[in-house]
């Protein structure tokens, strides 16, 4: 099932360049201050936590289509 993996992963990236520039335009938005309230840490958080699924799903999508062109594990 490499290719739902690699739709789901196409899908994530795109939810988030859609929707990081409007984030932190409303980040922004807010006062100016030299501390971060909890709203820019969850966001910080949710983010990283997408990009790393994303990329975890696009490594393991392309290890499983490797070794199925292998016919085996290395």
């Amino acid at each position: 099932m490499p290719g739902s993996a690699a739709r789901l992963t196409a899908l994530l990236w795109a939810l988030l360049v859609a929707f990081a520039p409007a984030a932190a335009a409303a980040a922004m938005a807010g006062p100016v201050g030299s501390a971060d309230g909890p709203a820019d840490v969850a966001l910080a958080i949710g983010l990283t936590a997408a990009a790393v699924a994303a990329t975890g799903w696009w490594l393991r999508s392309r290890y499983r289509r490797d070794t199925d062109a292998d016919g085996g594990d290395r």
